[in-house]
């Protein structure tokens, strides 16, 4: 039996309509993906509030009461008279001090005194603007001031399901296969969506959430797997680039769905009921013919008829024919030992690997820190788009919609430039862009510098994701991807943590992930080009690959500067 990759390319089609079909169920899935990532943009959004006052009645028709808080609730003047009232205190007041007209309260009252009287914390709970939100898990468990970072928690334990659902379900994948992986994560990402709909307290909403998380990631990496297995060789970059644009479009539609929706609970229905669509993939969804090479030839050779079929392509008999005293196992263990360069070995390799030598251990830590800084920039931004000013489901629209753009100009740019060029300039506009973002009052300008910095932020995301499946020799690729993408699970963890700076100063959150992706841009220039080079295959050939880049850039950057001292012969 040929080879997979000779088969797709020589007879049934790199990209054939079995292939578009098998896609199009990839791409479709991602869609709720999308919806569940960035959800808690408004399903943990934090809308206006202060403390409730006994005795006064402080909002009205959703909106606060400027009379009534100006006699109860601290506040602050700007140049332009807006007030800005504290959310965390009130002023400390006996009860029955309100038993009175404004009028009359003011001429025994002074702003002054009301201050010289103390402030006391909300001890009677809090009163929520609700023009935009009428329910979130903020004002219904009350995770504001003292219980703020409570909110960051249930994001941070959400994107440690994702780190958990990428370990589990990919090795279930390999395992047992990419199709009942596949259909597991669509389901557990069904049940507990819904179970979070239900969830009576907040303990057992973040249990729920920790479990859609992991069927999120489960559905990402085994669907990257599959649509990649399918096609030939010379597609799989336009793939790997197709998907993440349904995975922006869900975003999309999630504002949609969120702005017509404002209770949490209905909204986390609404994008949880969408996965019963997938019910038909059990029978529509076929495993990977690649995976059963190894596992079950037979299977493998009737899914290899059937695209032929679809595809409008016969088969010659000896495209599929054993040869005499073929080992089908070992076959296939001798092509896919060919296709990835990888010469049989007695050992297996693990992380230590990357870090035992000089060279590959810094290329290595550089890619880890700058996959870390991407995620969470990526998802410190994306998480809290609505903190910006303006309507909150547009900003987060546009936010989405940036990232079609984004992902599609890799295929030119990455081409055209090389691997390194467009995540490096992407990586120092990002930062520039939050830098000059932290820095602008709130406005239209503002926002437009933050999606600008958010179209950058993906494309380079993005980018250095193709970038390191260059990077690393091929006898490690796998451990280096798997590494590097538990690296951007911690920074995506740690994200939600970084915004609480926000409650210190306004701008430092922006600033910090400005600062960062300029490190991340400058990290990148002591990595090696890898366009049109000999990838490496085994470590011997990591360790040599684009060795002394390091001391060269350093030598062009001192150079450049003239900081360089001239050497006397």
């Amino acid at each position: 039996m040929l080879p997979f990759d000779e088969i797709l390319t020589r007879y049934v089609g790199e990209f054939g309509w079995y292939q578009r079909w098998v896609m199009f169920l990839m791409c479709f899935a991602e869609i709720p993906v999308g919806f569940h990532m960035l959800s808690a943009v408004f399903l943990a959004s934090s809308p206006g509030h202060h403390c409730t006052v006994p005795g006064l009645r402080t909002v009205e028709q959703c909106r606060p009461v400027g009379d009534a808080l100006d006699m109860s609730i601290p506040w602050t003047e700007n140049e332009e008279g807006r007030r800005t009232y504290s959310r965390c205190e009130r002023y400390n007041l006996p009860d029955g001090s309100f038993n009175m007209s404004s009028a009359d309260f003011w001429q025994s009252h002074t702003p002054e005194s009301l201050s010289a009287g103390g402030t006391i914390s909300c001890d009677r709970g809090w009163e929520y603007d609700c023009t935009t939100f009428t329910s979130t898990i903020v004002t219904e468990w009350d995770l504001v001031c003292s219980s703020n970072w409570l909110k960051q928690l249930t994001t941070a334990l959400y994107m440690v399901g994702v780190l958990f659902g990428a370990v589990v379900f990919g090795d279930m994948a390999d395992r047992f296969g990419r199709r009942p992986a596949y259909l597991l994560c669509l389901l557990v990402q069904l049940v507990f969506g819904v179970a979070t709909t239900f969830s009576p307290n907040l303990v057992l909403f973040v249990i729920f959430r920790f479990f859609v998380g992991a069927a999120t990631s489960g559905v990402i990496i085994v669907s990257a797997v599959m649509a990649a297995e399918f096609v030939g060789p010379s597609e799989r970059v336009k793939v790997g680039v197709l998907r993440p644009e349904f995975y922006a479009v869900g975003g999309m539609i999630m504002a949609g769905i969120a702005y017509g929706i404002r209770d949490w609970r209905l909204l986390q229905l609404a994008i949880s009921l969408p996965n019963l669509l997938y019910i038909p993939y059990y029978w529509w969804c076929p495993e990977s013919p690649r995976w059963l090479l190894s596992r079950d030839k037979a299977k493998a050779k009737e899914i290899i008829l059937s695209m032929a079929k679809t595809n409008g392509v016969i088969l010659p008999s000896h495209v599929l024919e054993e040869e005499l005293g073929e080992d089908p196992v070992t076959k296939f263990e001798m092509f896919a030992q060919h296709v990835t360069g990888q010469e049989e070995t007695p050992r297996n390799y693990t992380i230590l690997d990357l870090l035992r030598t000089p060279n590959m251990r810094i290329r290595t830590l550089i890619i880890f820190c700058i996959w870390f800084i991407n995620s969470c920039v990526f998802y410190g931004v994306s998480l809290n788009i609505t903190d910006l000013s303006g309507n909150a489901h547009v900003n987060f629209l546009i936010s989405c919609a940036v990232e079609v753009p984004a992902y599609a100009s890799l295929l030119f740019l990455q081409e055209r430039f090389g691997r390194k060029v467009p995540v490096l300039v992407y990586e120092l506009l990002t930062g520039v862009g939050l830098i000059i973002t932290a820095a602008l009052p709130a406005g239209s300008v503002r926002v437009t510098l933050a999606m600008i910095s958010k179209f950058c932020i993906t494309g380079g995301a993005q980018g250095v994701m193709i970038y390191t499946v260059e990077l690393f020799p091929t006898v490690t690729r796998n451990i280096g991807m798997g590494s590097s993408s538990m690296s951007a699970r911690i920074g995506a963890t740690i994200s939600p943590f970084l915004w609480l700076l926000a409650d210190v100063w306004r701008p430092a959150p922006f600033l910090l992930f400005g600062v960062m992706t300029i490190v991340a841009g400058l990290l990148c220039m002591l990595l090696p080009e890898t366009k049109g080079e000999q990838l490496p295959q085994t470590l011997e050939d990591g360790e040599e690959f684009g060795k002394g880049s390091v001391r060269r850039t350093w030598t062009k950057t001192l150079r450049l500067l003239r900081l360089r001292k001239t050497t006397v012969a």
